[in-house]
């Protein structure tokens, strides 16, 4: 079997491993690069219960992938790139009593569903947490929440696929799919790849690739920005910490994430003072010591959002050679291990897992 990926983000790269690894004949096409889409201003975080507990539909997906994650990770360790992934929880912040009270219903919900989360006072919050603010109300911790350092994992996974034979082709940008009885056509300017399938997985640009007798997804870009702190004073944060108006990522270098802002802008990928004083502010009220810290970097990704901020993965019934796999929203390094499955099972296996159905590429059009 040939198959063509288009996108080499964390979804297109997922994919290509997933394929490559059970013996498919992959090429993936890019008009940048690795990870040169959303992905590279991800922070990382695996939180399924802080970034999806209000919507039921996009909570299953996340949960579910979540547990992909650790048998994911051990299967990179081949391919010999480093790359930091920790399960070290998550701890979101309430500033405020409002907030406070919020948390605690939370909590109450979660107990309810069988995960583990501990309410911290303040008190204790200060213990778990030193570098958190003094005025803080109290905290959240769940256990089974973590991040992973997502650039890095995008170089596990093409050195990953490569190893198993994939190709990666960029800059190449594909304009158009054609699928028929017999296979599916890329053609990408002056060029033309013929595979059994193709697999359009290029973000907040797929709607760009226009596929033969199908309308485009109802996709916009959502532009996030990111600052990446060096710290200088004192211990670094321990975890992910979520806030009011920000999260924040700890590496190992002393190095902090913060994000991210979410703005409709189009696909305007320039950095803004707006974009960065809003995080470095939200940044210094939850923790004294990121005043001082230096910016090492602004990064800038666009996220790609459907209406129902849900993904769009599965097969066009109008063109069934062509498999969308984007839509990803905030959520593409989470759903990364369950995107690479589903897709894999159903282009090596014919399984089309029930939860396809609801996440059809063809929803918008019923």
């Amino acid at each position: 079997m040939k198959v063509v990926v288009v996108g080499a983000g964390v979804i297109g790269a997922s994919i290509a491993d997933a394929l490559a690894d059970r013996g498919v004949s992959v090429t993936v096409l890019d008009m940048r690069g690795p990870a040169r889409g959303a992905t590279q201003a991800s922070a990382g975080i695996l939180a399924p219960y802080l970034e999806a507990h209000d919507h039921p539909a996009l909570l299953d997906l996340t949960s579910r992938s979540l547990s992909l994650y650790p048998a994911f990770m051990e299967k990179l360790a081949a391919a010999d790139v480093p790359v930091e992934f920790a399960r070290t929880g998550t701890l979101e912040v309430a500033l405020d009593d409002e907030e406070a009270r919020r948390l605690q219903g939370m909590k109450a919900w979660l107990d309810a569903r069988g995960v583990e989360a501990e309410w911290l006072d303040s008190s204790a919050l200060g213990e778990r947490e030193p570098t958190v603010h003094p005025s803080a109300r109290g905290g959240l911790f769940i256990a089974a929440h973590g991040f992973v350092r997502a650039r890095a994992l995008v170089a596990a996974l093409v050195a990953h696929a490569k190893m198993s034979g994939a190709i990666f082709e960029m800059p190449v940008e594909a304009a158009s799919v054609e699928s028929s009885r017999d296979a599916a056509v890329v053609r990408a300017d002056d060029r033309r790849y013929e595979a059994d399938a193709v697999v359009v997985a290029a973000g907040s640009w797929s709607k760009r690739v226009r596929v033969a007798n199908v309308a485009a997804l109802p996709m916009r870009p959502v532009r996030g920005q990111l600052v990446h702190l060096t710290w200088t004073d004192g211990e670094l944060p321990r975890r992910v910490i979520w806030g009011p108006r920000c999260y924040a990522v700890p590496w190992s270098d002393r190095s902090l994430l913060v994000g991210a802002t979410m703005e409709d802008v189009g696909f305007d990928e320039e950095p803004t003072v707006a974009g960065v004083q809003a995080m470095t502010t939200a940044a210094s009220s939850l923790f004294p010591a990121a005043a001082s810290a230096r910016i090492e970097a602004i990064r800038v990704g666009l996220r790609p959002k459907l209406p129902d901020e849900l993904p769009a993965i599965g097969r066009y019934a109008r063109a069934p050679r062509v498999i969308a796999a984007s839509g990803h929203y905030r959520n593409g390094v989470l759903l990364t291990p369950l995107t690479a499955a589903l897709v894999s099972g159903l282009l090596v296996d014919g399984v089309e897992d029930p939860v396809l159905a609801q996440i059809s590429p063809d929803r918008f059009e019923r």
